[in-house]
């Protein structure tokens, strides 16, 4: 009975965004109250344990809406004064054919930011670009959000890999070659999902040629990384191998085939490197803050502490300190606003500013933030919710029970759940990385797959998480096609997840050692 209890808020959030079509605020707010109710009716929630919750949904919510209002601010900016345009224009001059364009920034660029930085940053940058360039909306953000997918474990500088490992306690050099083959799974079958998404079968059958083996240099690329200990970079140094790749196969392809009508850089009112600028900043910025000793990067920081509490069901909830903390000169909200203030440098520079516009920029951004928000706060306090009274959990141990031995089969899926309910890699690790670890060990499988399956299908799991998918959907003006998006993508993250599970059954069962 509270297994299916506890599977309520998941259906209803489903099916509110899929079926119904309700905004994510909406359904969000919705579900948070069926939550609620089940939490304090079935699970004994306790009253202090509500408020640690909401405490808890408040600061996250906090934490994400500072980037979205950032991301979305920098993206009027550039768009309104034209930046954009130039910068697709360049695109177009160097990789004429738009479907290597479009696999090329949305699998591999999303990768490349997604090494650098993460927290959604890889979707609302390239989504407009690729809307720009003339790509259906809905092409766009969906081909962002799976394509950046592969590359968030070790995105970040490796942040989701370093929880997880902490967290189990498998030693990093155990975990090497099992997360390399799930990374494996992931990043070939994005690539193969984003033909997917452009053109269906046909797109596959065009874009093979190059999935195929740019997937296989990232892989060797990303084995000898890994084995060497550079956790923190095998996801830039794969993605800076796979547009390397890319770029030069078809340019081996394309030889003889295009006519040159353009030579030189296209400018207008700006030129590419003006148009480029604030991008190439947050670039150099977040890896220039990799270099910074951590005393430093930390310095100033906010975080709050909750203490802990037990239900009535005993389930328990451990104190936390130093959560989520928002340390100022990393968080991505910090780079976007250099990157906006030096945006207007330029513009002011190239005599292109205009009051009027910037203005307007602020007054778009303001008019898209706030109803994000409002979404973060119903989606954060659902899942914190259902989290600390225990639903989540009896979720999983539940179904876990169910399918006994043939459970490495199973496990991807619960990583893409628990990225769906947390909106990131991190969290998902969080919540079932020592669960997975727990079933692996009593079933006396290998701990180092399972844990590896757990973080990579959280991984692609992002991709799905309604956060994320808002926070794209509010970037690129398609605020209310949120139930398009997921209908397209939860059956391509679906079939990944089985995918990992195969292997990571065939690998834990046949292949032992």
């Amino acid at each position: 009975m509270k297994t299916i209890l506890s599977l309520l808020p998941i259906l209803s959030l489903l099916g509110l965004l899929i079926f119904v079509r309700t905004s994510v605020a909406k359904a969000g707010g919705i579900s948070l109250a069926i939550a609620l109710t089940i939490a304090l009716a079935f699970f004994g929630l306790p009253v202090f344990g509500l408020s640690v919750a909401v405490g808890k949904a408040l600061w996250l919510a906090l934490f994400v809406s500072l980037i979205v209002w950032g991301a979305l601010l920098l993206y009027h900016l550039v768009s309104d004064f034209g930046a954009i345009n130039v910068i697709n224009k360049n695109i177009m001059i160097f990789v004429k054919d738009k479907f290597a364009a479009f696999l090329l920034l949305a699998w591999l660029f999303t990768g490349l930011l997604q090494g650098i930085a993460g927290f959604g940053i890889p979707v609302v940058i390239v989504t407009p670009i690729l809307i720009a360039l003339g790509f259906n909306p809905i092409k766009s953000l969906a081909a962002a959000l799976l394509g950046h997918s592969w590359a968030v474990t070790f995105g970040s500088m490796g942040a989701a890999f370093f929880v997880i490992q902490g967290l189990t306690g498998v030693p990093e050099a155990d975990l090497a070659v099992p997360f390399w083959i799930f990374n494996t799974v992931a990043h070939l079958l994005t690539g193969i999902g984003i033909c997917w998404l452009y053109d269906g079968f046909k797109g596959i059958k065009q874009g093979l040629a190059y999935v195929l083996p740019v997937s296989f240099v990232m892989a060797v690329v990303q084995y000898f990384t890994l084995i060497s200990g550079m956790y923190a970079l095998a996801t830039l140094n794969t993605a800076i191998a796979g547009l390397v790749a890319m770029f030069l196969l078809y340019k081996l392809r394309s030889r003889g085939k295009e006519e040159r009508t353009e030579t030189g850089f296209y400018k207008d009112k700006l030129n590419l490197w003006q148009a480029l600028f604030p991008y190439v900043l947050i670039l150099a910025l977040l890896l220039s803050f990799q270099l910074i000793p951590s005393a430093i990067r930390d310095s100033v920081a906010f975080s709050l502490d909750f203490r802990g509490f037990e239900t009535s069901l005993n389930y328990v909830i451990d104190d936390v300190t130093n959560y989520s903390p928002i340390r100022l000169f990393v968080h991505p909200v910090f780079v976007l606003l250099i990157a906006s203030a030096a945006a207007c440098f330029i513009y002011k520079r190239a005599g292109v500013w205009n009051a009027g516009i910037f203005v307007g920029a602020l007054q778009k951004t303001v008019k898209k933030g706030i109803p994000a928000t409002l979404a973060l706060l119903a989606l954060g306090n659902m899942s914190l919710i259902m989290m600390v009274s225990g639903m989540t959990s009896q979720l999983a141990y539940t179904i876990a029970g169910l399918t006994g031995g043939l459970f490495p089969l199973f496990s991807p899926f619960f990583g893409v759940l628990a990225s769906f309910l947390t909106g990131n890699n991190t969290n998902a690790n969080v919540l079932f990385g020592n669960f997975q670890y727990a079933i692996a060990y009593r079933l006396g499988i290998s701990t180092a797959m399972m844990t590896a399956s757990q973080s990579l299908s959280a991984s692609v799991g992002v991709a799905i998480g309604p956060t994320l998918v808002l926070m794209g959907a509010l970037a690129s003006n398609q605020v209310g096609k949120e139930s398009i998006i997921f209908k397209r993508l939860i059956p391509v993250i679906l079939l990944i997840a089985l995918a990992m599970g195969v292997v990571n059954y065939v690998k834990c069962v046949f292949l032992v050692g």
